[in-house]
């Protein structure tokens, strides 16, 4: 009976696995395929305002998921119906009250600061359609990691399915105008607002929810969240942020063809980041049944299966990558294989980071993980700053480099140091009860 329901334990755990990858594969080809639309439909300019917009939804979705997925995570799956639906609820309430409060904020910001002229007639309707575009993602994403952490990673690829293909017409459809970066966004607002009642639907046919659930309830996250929520912000600055910097210290041009080179390996970048949401509850269960030193031993494990079909990914890439901007992308960059071989060392380094990061979050260490990416930070916007004045654009990737690099280093000592401690005592504790 033992054998039998480890095997279904097993089947089960790569049932989820599959359904989570898969999604992730396809929101990885629909991103592509945006990009690819973009790049051969419209100019490096628009492109590059897509860029950048895109970027600030990125830093929103991870400052949500970086406040709420890890009380959701460590919680969830340790609650009754009754708790969950009070978790669940009070959780969905705060965010949504966030997320319009801040939303009806930025709008009125962008409106002032167009008719003031400090925006013009693109970058005005460009920062609006974000703003718009924002509130349908943050709820999307909401939706997303409560499936994720119920474990019905099947209801949550049907979603983005519709997601994938919806923004994928959208954008096509949004080259045909005289504004296609600013149209691609409220394509993206759409199709994310879909998304997200279709979740919203799964959702309630496994859990309701009570929305006057667990009062105070930011309250009692916040000494956790805080600390996950400025790490992910600090993050943000060097992972995403460079493009802000380049748009600053060189022109848009140059993060156009930063994007469009990340574009051909960002699958790997997806998969490895796109399941984080689906890993932290996992590990979090694992903690509990196995002891920090197994869990540590099968994170490498994943992480060591990731780099080996990672390279094999750039390899293939580098071996046709003639045809693949030629051809596919139809365009040709300045500095293109250093920017290509920068991004392929990047990602290696992401791939691991990514996995090692569950086991320390899992634990609770919030705290130090901060001050590691606020080094990080700091010295790869230094670099990327240095290296774009005198390499240019593959500069900026330098300092991305650097800063992924050391925040790899500070993961690794701390996941190792940490697995040499119990699964009990105040680490774990601060983890399991923000």
């Amino acid at each position: 009976m033992d054998s039998l329901a480890k095997r279904r334990g097993y089947v089960a755990f790569a049932s989820l696995f599959g359904s989570a990858i898969t999604s992730q594969a396809l929101l990885s080809a629909a991103s592509l395929m945006v990009g690819l639309i973009l790049i051969r439909r419209t100019t490096d300019l628009q492109y590059g305002y897509y860029i950048l917009a895109s970027g600030a939804l990125i830093l929103l979705a991870s400052l949500q998921n970086a406040f709420f997925n890890p009380t959701l995570a460590n919680r969830i799956s340790r609650l009754d119906q009754a708790g969950r639906s009070a978790l669940i609820g009070g959780l969905f309430r705060e965010q949504r009250r966030i997320a319009t409060a801040l939303g009806a904020i930025a709008a009125v910001i962008a409106a002032i600061l167009w008719l003031s002229g400090v925006l013009d007639a693109v970058t005005g309707p460009l920062v609006l359609a974000t703003v718009a575009a924002a509130l349908g993602v943050l709820n999307r994403e909401y939706l997303r990691m409560v499936l994720l952490a119920r474990r019905r990673a099947y209801d949550v690829l049907r979603s983005d399915t519709f997601y994938a293909v919806l923004l994928m017409a959208g954008v096509f459809l949004a080259t045909m105008t005289g504004a296609p970066a600013t149209t691609a966004l409220f394509m993206l607002g759409l199709a994310a607002l879909g998304s997200g009642l279709l979740l919203a639907r799964a959702l309630r046919r496994v859990e309701s929810w009570d929305t006057r659930g667990v009062p105070g309830i930011l309250r009692e996250m916040a000494p956790l969240a805080a600390w996950s929520t400025t790490g992910a912000a600090l993050h943000w600055t060097f992972s995403q942020g460079y493009a802000y910097l380049v748009a600053g210290t060189l022109d848009l041009t140059a993060v156009a063809a930063i994007a469009a080179t990340r574009l051909t390996v960002m699958p790997v970048n997806m998969l490895s980041s796109g399941i984080g949401m689906l890993m932290l509850p996992l590990v979090s269960r694992w903690l509990h049944e196995h002891g920090t030193s197994r869990v540590l031993r099968r994170l490498m494990t994943l992480a060591a299966a990731l780099v080996g079909a990672s390279l094999c990914y750039f390899a293939i890439v580098w071996l046709f990558r003639d045809w693949i901007f030629s051809t596919l992308l139809h365009k040709e960059f300045a500095q293109r294989d250093p920017l290509l071989m920068l991004w392929s060392a990047i990602f290696l380094v992401i791939v691991v980071r990514d996995q090692l990061t569950h086991f320390v979050a899992a634990r609770g260490l919030f705290r130090p993980l901060t001050f590691l990416v606020l080094l990080s930070a700091a010295l790869s916007l230094t670099t990327s700053y240095w290296g774009m004045l005198r390499f240019g654009a593959a500069g900026a990737l330098l300092g991305v480099l650097i800063g992924e690099t050391i925040n790899l280093g500070g993961i690794v000592m701390l996941s190792f140091y940490e697995a040499r401690r119990p699964c009990s005592g105040p680490a774990l504790a601060a983890g399991a009860q923000p």
